[in-house]
């Protein structure tokens, strides 16, 4: 008696009702939508199933540019901007010309950027290399070209600077050595020149064409040579 008493004065907690889950995702809609209705799950599974919308990337290219430009012109004129000048120096730069921004995030982000294989030194070269070719010594074209294939050896490097040395080979066997102050532009452009040209042949009296041509006008000018003596 007393057990039952006090079985009615202390019931047992009841426990949360649980419904079945699975086996598939099509069972477990279906009985949300028994519990909840169709708009309301319909609503539930579009706000569960949205992309979430991350910070948007910042490009800070444009103001880096013009770091890379003061580089190529250091690098060209024979020095090291990457001695001369941190990334660090240039990632304050950027981060205090941008009061607003979270200024320590900025300077990271910056840096990254910068340090990256294809970061700042490649931008560097690469602006060298497009500078050089007409307004620097043809030296300064090469030493670049040589740098960026060993900075990027899956680019097209390599296959640039075979060209450029193969338009020297071919100035020098024109012209002669070509001299410290010409550009890659000049020595490409020398090394187009026909050699017939270069020889003075362009000014030659044209002949019969053909080999019986060649043959006759060799046996008029033996004649004449033999009248002549």
């Amino acid at each position: 008696m007393s057990a039952v008493l006090n079985a009615l004065l202390n019931p047992t907690p009841s426990l949360p009702t649980m419904d079945f889950v699975g086996p598939t995702a099509d069972d477990d809609i279906r009985r949300a939508i028994n519990r909840y209705g169709a708009d309301a799950v319909k609503a539930a599974v579009k706000r569960q199933t949205k992309a979430k919308i991350g910070r948007p990337k910042v490009n800070d290219w444009p103001e880096l540019h013009p770091f890379f430009e003061e580089d190529a012109y250091t690098w060209l004129e024979g020095g090291d901007p990457f001695a001369t000048r941190s990334n660090y120096s240039i990632a304050k730069a950027i981060a205090d010309e941008n009061p607003g921004h979270n200024h320590p995030a900025t300077m990271k982000r910056i840096q990254r950027k910068l340090g990256g294989r294809l970061g700042r030194k490649w931008f560097t070269l690469v602006n060298a290399w497009m500078k050089s070719e007409e307004k620097y010594p043809y030296t300064a074209h090469l030493r670049t070209l040589r740098t960026l294939c060993a900075l990027d050896p899956q680019g097209m490097w390599q296959q640039y600077l075979e060209q450029a040395e193969g338009s020297i080979a071919d100035y020098t066997v024109k012209h002669g050595q070509p001299t410290d102050n010409l550009t890659m532009a000049t020595i490409e452009k020398g090394a187009k020149e026909p050699l017939n040209a270069l020889l003075g042949m362009d000014r030659l009296q044209p002949r019969r064409g053909g080999i019986f041509g060649l043959l006759g006008s060799y046996v008029n000018d033996a004649g004449n040579s033999g009248n002549a003596a």
